[in-house]
């Protein structure tokens, strides 16, 4: 063999061993399943996502992304169907860590693994009692819960106008909507009166209650809005825009949400808790597992600390008449880019 022949073939040899080490450092690289309840049309998710990559972005993890998709499918059966399609590539894929993301990916998957001996589960975004999944004593759980900040929001109501206003929930009939009818109806709003919290089902009822809002309450708290049902083909939801437009246009109440996406509905204000928290925080938990050699439960249970406030102006001027926004409100909301004309 000449040296050229011999120099050809050591450069093939030395490029497969190179290809063999980098599929064999892709293989080794610790897998992280990012499974989400919703998918990437709701802002939540994004957000979510932007502060796991915070957290992990620099990280050589192998990270997939599942994205359940049950905001706008909402029925038990597409539920039981994208869980289960979860569960396949988690079987097929053996990641080291499931970060789950809101109550649907816990229902549907993540209580599947609980004390599993090769999987970690992180959740964030839930809203339910964790018992509800044998999330409360599991070894290998750990999270952090979402708490709207009723204390916040009973402040900012204070600094609008009278303590004496009658306040009323709506809501869709989701489950994720029951658990926050429970956490709504168990906060001390006084001086304030909450006078009701209606989970409703569908689109009728929905126009039925805005209209009856407006001679029972003063101020509306909209909360979930995603799974309202069409009354002429229940396994249609109503597009979440068109809920808020209709709602603004037969209803001259204030109106206050508690996430980003009822502003970009249309809605007046909101306070919202942060779903970069959300991410970033679960982040962290996931290479504290990875690289510390934690085991999720004994990370233990955060509930989320920080929130965001966001506002429309000309909505808030046309309902509060007479009214200028807070200069702390308006500042907050201009610093976080929660302000809207």
């Amino acid at each position: 063999m000449n040296i050229s022949a011999l120099d050809k073939t050591l450069s093939i040899i030395f490029l497969l061993l190179v290809s063999m080490f980098l599929v064999y450092k892709a293989v080794e690289r610790p897998r992280v399943l990012v499974l989400h309840s919703y998918a990437t049309d709701f802002s939540w998710v994004k957000d979510i996502n932007t502060g796991i990559d915070r957290a992990l972005g620099d990280r050589p993890y192998n990270i997939r992304h599942f994205y359940m998709d049950t905001k706008k499918h909402p029925s038990l059966e597409f539920r039981r169907e994208a869980g289960s399609a979860a569960r396949d590539l988690i079987h097929q894929w053996k990641p080291s860590v499931i970060l789950a993301v809101d109550d649907n990916a816990q229902e549907f998957v993540g209580r599947y693994f609980v004390n599993h001996p090769d999987i970690d589960i992180v959740y964030a975004g839930v809203n339910a009692d964790l018992a509800r999944y044998d999330y409360h004593q599991a070894d290998n759980v750990g999270g952090i819960g979402e708490v709207i900040p009723w204390a916040v929001t009973k402040e900012v109501l204070a600094s609008l106008g009278n303590e004496e206003n009658r306040l009323l929930h709506l809501s869709d009939d989701s489950d994720t909507s029951h658990y926050v009818h429970d956490s709504i109806q168990g906060f001390d709003w006084q001086p304030f009166k909450l006078v009701g919290s209606k989970n409703i089902d569908d689109f009728d009822a929905w126009k039925a209650a805005v209209v009856e809002s407006n001679t029972k309450a003063d101020w509306l708290l909209i909360t979930h809005y995603h799974t309202i049902k069409d009354p002429q083909d229940p396994n249609k939801v109503v597009n979440p825009a068109t809920v808020v437009e209709w709602t603004k246009e037969h209803s001259d109440l204030p109106m206050l949400g508690f996430w980003r996406f009822f502003i970009e509905d249309g809605g007046m204000m909101a306070v919202g808790l942060s779903p970069f928290e959300q991410g970033e925080e679960a982040g962290h938990m996931v290479t504290d597992i990875i690289e510390k050699g934690l085991q999720a439960g004994s990370i233990g249970h955060k509930q989320n600390r920080l929130y965001l406030m966001y506002i429309r102006k000309t909505d808030f001027h046309k309902r509060l008449k007479g009214k200028e926004i807070p200069l702390e409100i308006e500042a907050f909301a201009d610093a976080v880019d929660g302000a809207y004309d």
